[in-house]
């Protein structure tokens, strides 16, 4: 009876602990902060064993970090898997969500123009804090239609993304945000979306629709479905092997 009782309360102690924001943090900030990003961090842990098993070399890319959850989670996750040489782009206007307009102006109340705003001082602030080390992350400050240019991809040292999540809630934002990973989206490349299913799942609206036109744009990209997260992101595996060399 004692030993069941301890195995009962040692099951949950131990998957507390093994949680990312357990391990790699020294203090927590509240019990619903430490549970509200589990699904996304797991995602990222299957995305890094992915890459691990792959033996695939490439960087990591975020687009829309806000205060870092994910971008802390993609680091140490891939740190545990020992891709040593992944370096972290972090690509944020820092001045929240662009005036909400045109196809992405339905009264969704959750859109709205300066939302999800953190300073780069602060990301990084934070990003230090949660131990990620500051030398192998370079932040990409501004709005994509003004930065996601081939002024900045000469800038950067990138070459290859070996996972790439897209978190910009709204159409307009993710149109310029495809275009620009083009190039640097390779065979076994993950794509995830963290906001494929909003706007009611409509095929018609957000992230949903810019990946078709994107994938239309570009045929010799196919992709594989991958994993799901939540009710509210989904994922992709890129296949390229068919373009030119």
């Amino acid at each position: 009876m004692i030993k069941l009782l301890i195995k009962l309360v040692a099951f949950p102690m131990r998957r507390l602990f093994l949680l990312p924001k357990v391990r790699y943090s020294y203090t927590l900030s509240s019990i619903r902060d430490m549970f509200l990003y589990t699904l996304r961090e797991e995602m990222l842990r299957t995305s890094m064993q992915f890459i691990e098993d792959s033996k695939l070399d490439g960087d990591y890319l975020e687009f829309g970090v806000f205060e870092g959850r994910s971008f802390i989670a993609a680091f140490h996750f891939a740190q545990k898997q020992n891709l040593r040489s992944m370096r972290f782009y972090a690509f944020d206007s820092f001045e929240g969500l662009p005036e909400i307009k045109d196809i992405d102006d339905n009264q969704n109340h959750r859109f709205k123009k300066g939302r999800f705003s953190c300073t780069s001082d602060k990301f990084k602030k934070i990003l230090s804090k949660k131990h990620v080390d500051l030398t192998k992350v370079h932040l990409v400050p501004g709005f994509y239609d003004k930065t996601l240019n081939e002024a900045t991809k000469k800038m950067l040292q990138l070459k290859k993304a070996a996972v790439i999540w897209i978190d910009c809630d709204l159409y307009s934002s993710t149109v310029p945000v495809l275009d620009f990973i083009t190039d640097y989206a390779q065979n076994g490349t993950i794509l995830v979306f963290d906001d494929y299913f909003c706007f009611g799942g409509d095929p018609n609206k957000g992230e949903q629709k810019a990946f078709r036109e994107w994938l239309k744009r570009n045929p010799s990209i196919k992709v594989t479905e991958f994993h799901k997260i939540g009710w509210h992101g989904n994922s992709f595996i890129i296949h390229r092997s068919a373009l030119k060399k």
